[in-house]
């Protein structure tokens, strides 16, 4: 992979916060999501992001249907040294189905050819 994500939130020159992941199209995605959208929105989208591309280190434009089905399987188990962690739900380990579907929605519409195409240059 040729860049690693990181959550950042930037301040501009009106106050306003900025949100990056440090991909081009996943940072235009976000100002997007922002022209929209309410500023805790785009803080989770950034947050969500970040997660996805953390676990599955790929460029958004290559990710494949197995890359997110290898993200799904990835959280549903438990995370290594907290195997006494369990949902509250269900008693298993791993995150909820909620949880997984949430950050899948952020890498799904952030990696559509759609919403890259339609980015204002």
């Amino acid at each position: 992979m040729g860049w690693e994500p990181s959550f950042e939130c930037r301040i501009r020159e009106n106050g306003d916060r900025h949100y990056v992941v440090g991909h081009e199209l996943i940072d235009d995605f976000l100002e997007f999501v922002a022209a929209r959208s309410r500023p805790n929105t785009v803080r989770a989208y950034a947050h969500d992001l970040c997660v996805f591309f953390s676990v599955v280190p790929k460029d958004p434009r290559v990710v494949t249907t197995k890359d997110v089905f290898g993200f799904v399987t990835a959280q549903r188990r438990g995370r290594t040294g907290a195997e006494n962690v369990v949902r509250i739900a269900d008693g298993e380990a791993g995150l909820s189905a909620a949880t997984i579907k949430h950050f899948l929605e952020g890498a799904t519409i952030a990696s559509a050819p759609t919403v890259a195409s339609a980015r204002p240059r």
